[in-house]
């Protein structure tokens, strides 16, 4: 009965985020073991179950602040994952992480502090909200 009032985009978004946790994310995660392409991995346990889960991303690294879109909004489970516990540990280029002091920004905090090339391309795809990490120990280059 819920389905009927959810709006054709709506509808659509749900799919493309089926698509990509069973098929998209496997790539990724793929290419990015693999130090290849802007993908990083998020590493993060359940709220509930305690499980350790590998979740693709795109980040921007900037000194010791990671900046990550959040395409899907706040109510996926690996930030709710992360935001509960306090940080994640990521790994990109095959080097692997803590970061930590989980916080989410808006589209125009995060646009004064990314690149202009990121900038332009989550602007494009109309990304609203993102999710900043303090990255513990060295910085990132």
């Amino acid at each position: 009965m819920g389905q009927v009032n959810r709006s054709l985009h709506d509808r659509f978004m749900d799919g493309v985020r089926v698509f990509n946790k069973y098929i998209f994310n496997h790539l990724t995660l793929f290419l990015a073991r693999r130090g290849i392409g802007p993908f990083s991995i998020v590493i993060h346990k359940g709220r509930r179950s305690g499980r350790s889960y590998h979740t693709p991303v795109v980040a921007t690294y900037l000194g010791n602040k990671v900046i990550i879109p959040l395409t899907y909004g706040t109510h996926v489970d690996w930030l709710r994952n992360i935001l509960t516990v306090g940080g994640c540990e990521m790994i990109w280029r095959r080097d692997r992480f803590n970061v930590t002091s989980p916080k989410v920004i808006d589209a125009q905090t995060a646009a004064a502090e990314l690149p202009l090339n990121r900038r332009d391309l989550f602007l494009r795809f109309d990304i609203d909200q993102f999710l900043t990490l303090q990255l513990q120990g060295n910085d990132v280059e």
